[in-house]
């Protein structure tokens, strides 16, 4: 999710606004049953109990996989939002998976933020086609599914700015014919893709499985497209969704990767895994960041109400992405020292901070700047060198660029 994006293209669309009043969008008005806060309330109960029960099937199934590979080891990828920065996640999925050495492993678990969340599915496939299927999306992305302009958004209340027809006719495609029985035949073999929404009622985020949500019949699988469509619906741009009652956005609102599973959660693995004769697991965690994770550097004007504002909503979206990774780290010592037979690593590629002030980083679906972050995700994972060290702090910055020094 890029919250900057309203507040860079506010401006030149109110004022195209004018110029179009002619034109009609085929959005729909969103519409929500009646209801109350204290009902909102009583929803989290059956809420609470259906995130455990997801887990506790992640994890089932997470010892099946291990028993089924037979090398004693678990693969994770999480992928975060990013909007269109997912260029550069589609650029190094593409280069991680035709590198000669150390490759892209078949994953067990995919986990998807937002534009996350559109790769997940493709990554889980991992086969050449999949792969090279994101990197077309996001190649013809202003003519394939970038979103636009919806002029009547005034009379037509959707809680969005733009008209996502061709979004949704990507999306649509995405579940339609082969692909859709490949991840059908992934998940009977207990490959696993969760992605995460935030629930505006509860004030959480959410997640789902795909493989439990992607039935056999036509209402299942426009439902999983109501939640891909909820789960990629950026604040005040897109569109949110009501599903069972509650309205669902981006879910890069609460947090823009999706960890899934807690130390108590691993600990539980150890045991089951244990329990099955399986020890010495390796856990492999891999984090693509389809976005920087500092906010770009910018000389501000000290007298403006109005960009210290959106300066620090943009700070309050950044400001966050060191501590998850940290706290991902952590996670990864705890579960080393903590969980018997069990060893969890892991492995983070960003977006290079820098390049949060190269022409068209703050455009939405900018088509030259999308080309260069492709390029530069394959480059980064076809290296020596394709995972990062970062600096897991809000305090402090990332290297500068050697032609500043």
């Amino acid at each position: 999710m890029r919250l900057t994006i309203f507040a860079t293209h506010r401006g030149r669309m109110l004022g195209a606004l004018a110029s179009a009043m002619t034109l009609i969008s085929g959005c729909a008005s969103i519409r929500r049953p009646p209801t109350t806060v204290d009902a909102i309330r009583r929803d989290a109960v059956p809420i609470n109990a259906e995130h455990r029960a997801l887990r506790d099937t992640v994890i089932e199934r997470l010892v099946r996989r291990v028993a089924k590979r037979g090398d004693r080891t678990v693969d994770v990828l999480m992928l975060s939002g990013g909007g269109q920065n997912g260029a550069y996640g589609a650029g190094f999925l593409r280069g991680w998976q035709q590198r000669a050495a150390d490759s892209m492993p078949r994953f067990d678990l995919v986990t998807g933020i937002s534009t996350g969340a559109l790769q997940a599915p493709y990554a889980l496939l991992g086969t050449r086609s999949a792969i090279d299927t994101i990197t077309a999306l996001y190649s013809r992305a202003a003519k394939s599914f970038a979103p636009s302009l919806d002029w009547w958004f005034w009379v037509r209340p959707t809680g969005g700015l733009v008209n996502t027809t061709r979004f949704d006719r990507t999306i649509a495609q995405t579940f339609g014919g082969p692909l859709r029985d490949e991840l059908r035949a992934a998940f009977a073999n207990d490959q696993q893709l969760v992605f995460g929404t935030t629930d505006y009622d509860l004030g959480i985020g959410r997640a789902w499985s795909m493989g439990d949500e992607l039935g056999t019949s036509r209402e299942s699988v426009e439902r999983t497209q109501q939640l891909l469509k909820g789960a990629t619906a950026i604040p005040g741009i897109f569109p949110p969704v009501m599903i069972d009652g509650h309205l669902q956005g981006d879910g890069g609102v609460i947090e823009n990767i999706l960890p899934l599973l807690a130390f108590d959660d691993y600990t539980r693995l150890g045991e089951r895994l244990q329990a099955r004769g399986l020890t010495e697991v390796s856990v492999r965690v891999w984090v693509i960041m389809n976005l920087w994770t500092h906010g770009e550097p910018k000389v501000m004007k000290p007298s403006s109400r109005r960009t210290i504002s959106g300066r620090s909503t943009s700070l309050l979206f950044y400001a966050h992405q060191p501590a998850t990774l940290a706290a991902l780290e952590n996670l990864a010592r705890a579960v080393s020292a903590g969980v018997p037979g069990m060893r969890m690593q892991v492995r983070v590629a960003a977006i290079p901070s820098e390049e949060s002030i190269f022409p068209g980083a703050n455009s939405l679906f900018e088509r030259r700047f999308m080309q260069r972050l492709d390029s530069l995700g394959f480059a980064k994972a076809q290296s020596a060198a394709p995972w990062d060290t970062l600096p897991l702090n809000a305090f402090t910055r990332p290297d500068v660029p050697p032609r500043l020094r």
